[in-house]
């Protein structure tokens, strides 16, 4: 049985490259998160890639059913924030609520204070909406490639380990 992969992408490193790109990601935004439970969630984020590294470096089943299963609730997760996600932030940011936020960096408030118009506003909301909506978009597409991929090395680290499991060794 040949490796699985993705076009003429093997498709174990790319999966360990997308796990540790996720959990280098993690890491960084448990440092700079301020509360404790938006750092909770990045500690959970981050192991859960870890397993998904561990799974698909050493070819484990049982490591990749249940990477299967994480990537399969993370894509669900990412469809949530598809569907919340833009609508509140082109909201927060149309009715002009930014204006009272002080953690903008300085050109970021510079921007925001020179809109002073409902039209303005609006324009501003749309666009920042939409940005939103186009990057939750990729992040669907970035776990459903994953989880896409992590069912085929699953399936691949299962006939692999039963054809080794049933081949009879000869002294």
């Amino acid at each position: 049985m040949d490796p699985p992969k993705l076009f003429c992408l093997p498709a174990r490193p790319l999966v360990c490259g997308l796990a540790l790109f996720g959990a280098i990601r993690s890491f960084i935004q448990f440092i700079i998160s301020n509360g404790i439970t938006v750092g909770i969630s990045h500690i959970c984020v981050l192991f859960l890639d870890l397993l998904l590294l561990f799974g698909a470096y050493k070819n484990d089943v049982f490591a990749l059913k249940w990477s299967q299963r994480v990537t399969f609730a993370c894509v669900i997760i990412s469809i949530i924030r598809f569907l919340i996600y833009p609508v509140v932030f082109a909201s927060y940011m149309a009715s002009g609520l930014t204006r009272n936020f002080t953690d903008l960096a300085p050109s970021e408030i510079e921007i925001i204070s020179n809109v002073t118009s409902a039209k303005e506003n609006f324009v501003l909301g749309m666009t920042s909406g939409f940005t939103l909506e186009f990057a939750t978009a990729i992040s669907i597409g970035v776990e459903c490639l994953k989880y896409l991929l992590v069912h085929r090395l699953w399936e691949y680290a299962k006939a692999t380990e039963a054809s080794s499991s049933s081949r009879y060794v000869i002294p």
